[in-house]
């Protein structure tokens, strides 16, 4: 495979250029965009539409790829899946599938590992390895879509919150995005797709160029430059008073409602002036934020806080504040799927 193309890297228009200069038909590259993004199929032989002889010229100069499955785990207090996947070069990412009562969302990863070493989280402990390509990002999607087909399910949402920072990777994901949302493919659509953020500023600003349907979320996690530099140190190079104008200039143009994560640790950032702060914060915006209890990460100094102090902090920016804020019940933490305890190694 090492001379043949991967399929599963190109979107319909690379498709149909590359299949007129192997001698087949425009009108073929729908055929076998349908087979691959449609129907999910991982054997060329199985397009029973495509001549035999374009079939072996197909096989003879691409290939389709496909994720090794390592290992898959789920929650015994949830139903969340994690599955740990392996790529071609020996790196692995984890993939987490969160099941609601009404709906499927698939957190996918964007990255091996994560350049940004946000103090919380665990993926960046191993360091950045390199971007996923985008058959690595869509085979997430459509491994998981199988095995929920054999279930009659299906992924209802996608959100880009799994190992690393998606904006540092946004021409792969874009167009990502754009396959998956085809409707000639698995057609979800980009409403029920978000990419969330640290706050990479010029990936915010491309979302907004390319005029793309795609929901923002940011991680905020902290609402003064001080403590928000401490956690997250990517604030140093897109300080809060930048992202905050940034992300007025995107709201006004797009009209579209951001999402907020609030990561909550304790003895740092669940104090009233935090809560009055980030209430201020939040009225800039039509919003709506999520309260996320820090999940425990090994070697890591924080804690989560009391549920006493959760609460009163949620009940604070409900009622008193008047924000537009929900307490997020963390999912998949027994198998390490919850948020920010994905990392690229399965380690105990």
């Amino acid at each position: 495979m090492e001379n043949q193309i991967n399929l599963l890297n190109l979107n319909l228009k690379e498709l149909e250029e590359l299949l007129v200069s192997m001698g087949m038909k425009k009108f073929n590259a729908k055929q076998v965009f349908s087979w691959l993004h449609e129907k999910q199929i991982r054997d060329i032989n199985d397009m029973t539409n495509i001549s035999k002889k374009d079939r072996e010229k197909l096989m003879e100069k691409t290939y389709i790829p496909f994720l090794n499955l390592l290992k898959h785990q789920v929650s015994k207090k949830d139903g969340t899946e994690k599955f740990l996947f392996g790529l071609a070069d020996g790196n692995s990412i984890e993939t987490v599938l969160l099941k609601h009562r009404d709906r499927n969302t698939l957190c996918i990863s964007s990255q091996v590992g994560c350049a940004l070493k946000c103090d919380f989280c665990a993926t960046g402990i191993d360091g950045f390895q390199r971007n996923l390509n985008v058959n690595e990002i869509i085979n997430q999607v459509y491994t998981v879509h199988r095995r929920l087909l054999k279930k009659n399910e299906g992924i209802n949402n996608i959100v880009f919150m799994g190992m690393g920072e998606p904006m540092l990777n946004i021409d792969n994901v874009l167009k990502a995005v754009d396959i998956i949302s085809d409707e000639k493919g698995l057609n979800i659509s980009k409403r029920r797709i978000t990419i969330s953020t640290s706050g990479i500023v010029p990936g915010i600003e491309r979302l907004l160029a390319e005029k793309s349907q795609v929901e923002l979320a940011i991680s905020l996690h902290a609402v003064t430059d001080e403590k928000r530099s401490f956690i997250m140190p990517i604030n140093k190079r897109y300080p809060l008073e930048d992202l905050y104008n940034t992300l007025q200039n995107y709201q006004k143009e797009t009209k579209r409602r951001i999402s907020f994560e609030y990561i909550l640790i304790d003895d740092f950032n669940i104090t009233q002036r935090d809560a009055d702060i980030l209430a201020d914060f939040m009225h800039s915006f039509d919003h709506v934020l999520n309260l996320i209890p820090y999940n425990p990460v090994s070697d890591n100094i924080h804690k989560r806080p009391s549920d006493e102090k959760i609460r009163a902090f949620f009940d604070y920016l409900q009622s008193e504040r008047k924000v537009n804020v929900t307490l997020r019940r963390e999912k998949g933490t027994d198998i390490d799927g919850a948020c920010g305890q994905l990392r690229q190694k399965n380690t105990k």
